[in-house]
């Protein structure tokens, strides 16, 4: 047997070489080996008992542990480390076992001491002999340099099949059967009944190579084996094995033979050869959007004093079924912590935005009452009107006195000065039959005697401008060589303002305000090569910068002007009306205005509601504002320039809160005021 497996091993050695090239194969191990496994065997049967025609029980599972020997050989069909290899192997195995069920029928046996018959516990046992030579046809794939998975199926000729059924008792330990004089008595033995001589598995596993010399490995493994074919074909029989063992495998492949290269003349290096250019432009779009790419001598960037109202929403919205004031207000926890918040607010909220300006609003007015020591309030709880919170008709009270206790504990304001009141609906509701309307009804208001404590708040800040707004770099490169790096960098001075890696030939430029140049040192990009032999190569473009501060214009009696915002939120759920407060702020606007200014008024809505009807809405709040405010101009507003629309719904705040909602109910007035 061993003859004919050494006349395999070679036959498959010749045949892959036949497609080898002998460079080639030279180049990669053949292994031949052998090795040892232990197999724990486990058999899952349905094979019932019979005792001349009776049933005495099912064979159901049993186990083994079992030793296995193999013949391998091994070759790769590629590079070593990244191909698959071929691992055929011979095998001898045995993967029988002792199976014990126990005795399902009555059974009586004689008693050695008074050969009295008397019940007895039994069991069946079959103790199976398989022991299979066959084949394995597996396949190996390198995980690692040293790790391998391998697998593939296997085919065995069972040189044997045989059992051996027997009974034997249990209990009691002195009872004998009748025909044996024993404990134990056969039922049947020999070739396993309708068994094949063929047994078919699968197997998968793992191995790991371990480098015992330039040509022995040792490799130990772990592998499972699943079965294909069944013991019998009458009845299901079959056996799962996991294995762990070691092969240990020799190269045989033919040491290369070594030949003498002469060795050629080293190639003159590369020469290295980079061109590059790069030039700043700007762009600028005209009034159809089109864009326009211009040289430009000089950058402009400009400072303009901007003078922003954000309105004092002069309510306080709840969840529902709660006097809780929300989290989302921003509360002070203890008088010391008020204390901190400036007397104008511009430290903390100029950053802000309207919404965030709005949750500080009970600290705002808060500070107002400590510097107005006259002024006195008035807060009115309303709720939704819902079954739920009509039903507590405390509610609005309760709501109204949380505001109230905040203002008297935290900011110490006289409680005398604060009056509260209750109500069901508001004065001017929301729609009541929408989520949104409800949201909006649950709330406070706060009113004053004093016209001028719900005034706007208002923050002086500096705006920023470039024009040209986009900066354009334009690269060209030319390389004969491969880049190995290829950066484009923007800086005023030590400051970067862009970089860009691997820039494309346009790169545009589109700055924050807080990115801005910040003096009037020129702007510079850098284009900086290196090529794939260490060549490199820089080159360079620059655009003056004109910084025009505000105390710079104001000393070279420069052309300037002042913006100044406006934010009208004291319109109710879908109406245009101007309210008095509204009336207040757009005197002021008036006063404030000079000859010459250019005035734009803007229209918004929320996003509730039909949206071609939202931009009707938003037109006449629009229009509104601006024949209040030529009213309040009187016979100066021929002077000046109007511009005015409506811009439908508004997302800038959002509108999921209520107070977002309100404060997308707005007309916003913004003024350009010609400085000299």
């Amino acid at each position: 047997m061993l003859e004919r497996m050494r006349k395999v091993v070679l036959v498959i050695v010749v045949v892959s070489a036949m497609f080898e090239s002998n460079a080639f194969a030279q180049s990669r191990p053949i292994y031949l080996g052998g090795g040892f496994t232990v197999a724990w065997n486990r058999h899952s049967l349905n094979v019932p008992v019979y005792r001349a025609d009776t049933l005495c029980g099912v064979f159901t599972s049993g186990s083994s542990f079992l030793p296995n020997g193999f013949l391998t050989f091994e070759m790769p069909l590629g590079d070593a480390a990244y191909s698959l290899w071929i691992a055929p192997r011979l095998h001898l195995s045995d993967f029988g076992g002792l199976i014990i069920t126990p005795a399902t029928d009555q059974a009586n046996a004689r008693s050695p001491v008074d050969s009295s018959l008397i019940p007895v516990t039994r069991e069946s046992h079959l103790d199976a002999t398989l022991v299979s030579l066959g084949a394995d046809l597996f396949l190996k794939y390198p995980i690692t340099e040293h790790l391998f998975v391998f697998g593939g199926p296997s085919v065995g000729f069972l040189l044997r099949h045989e059992w051996a059924v027997s009974e034997v008792i249990t209990n009691p330990a002195e009872a004998r059967f009748f025909s044996t004089g024993t404990q134990s008595m056969p039922i049947a033995s020999g070739t396993i009944p309708n068994s094949a001589s063929l047994f078919a598995t699968a197997s998968g596993g793992a191995s790991i190579d371990v480098p015992l010399s330039p040509k022995v490995v040792l490799a130990p493994e772990l592998s499972f084996t699943v079965p294909i074919s069944s013991i019998r074909s009458d009845y299901t029989w079959h056996v799962w094995s996991l294995a762990i063992g070691a092969t240990i495998k020799f190269n045989i492949a033919p040491e290369p033979k070594m030949e003498i290269v002469q060795p050629r003349p080293s190639p003159a290096p590369p020469k290295s050869e980079l061109a590059a250019s790069v030039r700043i432009s700007g762009v600028l779009r005209d009034s159809l959007g089109i864009e326009h790419e211009i040289p430009i001598p000089e950058i402009r960037v400009e400072e303009f004093l901007r003078r922003e109202a954000y309105p004092m929403l002069n309510y306080i919205f709840f969840a529902e079924d709660s006097a809780d004031i929300p989290l989302r207000y921003h509360l002070y926890s203890t008088p010391a912590e008020a204390q901190t918040f400036d007397s104008t607010a511009h430290a903390q909220l100029a950053q802000k935005s309207a919404l965030e300006i709005y949750h500080d609003e009970l600290n705002i007015l808060g500070r107002r009452l400590v510097e107005r020591p006259t002024t006195t309030i008035t807060v009115t709880g309303t709720s939704s009107n819902t079954a739920k919170e009509a039903a507590d008709t405390s509610l609005p009270r309760r709501r109204a006195e949380s505001v109230k206790q905040y203002l008297v504990n935290i900011w110490k304001i006289d409680p005398n000065r604060i009056v509260t009141r209750a109500e069901g609906l508001p004065e001017n509701p929301s729609s009541p039959d929408t989520k949104e309307g409800e949201e909006e009804n649950r709330r406070v208001e706060i009113t004053s005697t004093d016209p001028s404590f719900l005034d706007p708040f208002v923050v002086e800040t500096i705006d920023r401008t470039m024009n040209p707004p986009i900066i354009r770099l334009r690269s060209n490169v030319s390389s004969r060589i491969t880049l190995a790096e290829n950066t484009l960098v923007l800086k005023q001075d030590d400051r970067v303002l862009a970089s860009f890696r691997g820039p494309g030939p346009v790169e545009d430029w589109r700055p924050r305000p807080e990115d801005l140049p910040r003096t009037d040192s020129s702007l510079v990009a850098t284009l900086h090569l290196t090529d794939s032999i260490g060549g490199t190569y820089e080159t360079a473009d620059s655009a003056r910068v004109n910084l025009l501060t505000i105390v710079k214009k104001r000393e070279e009696r420069v052309h300037d002007k002042v913006i100044e915002h406006y934010n009208l939120i004291t319109f109710n759920f879908d109406k245009a009306d101007i309210t008095d407060r509204s009336r207040r702020i757009i005197t002021a606007i008036a006063d404030s205005m000079t000859t010459g200014d250019h005035i734009v008024i803007r229209g918004y809505t929320d996003l509730t509601g039909d949206r071609a009807h939202n931009l009707q809405l938003s037109e006449a709040r629009a229009q509104a504002v601006e024949t209040a405010l030529k009213e309040a101009l009187g016979t100066n507003a021929t002077s000046e320039t109007f511009q005015t629309q409506g811009e439908g719904e508004n997302n800038l705040v959002d509108n999921r809160l209520p107070e977002g909602r309100f404060l997308s109910r707005t007309v916003f007035v913004e003024l350009q005021k010609p400085v000299e």
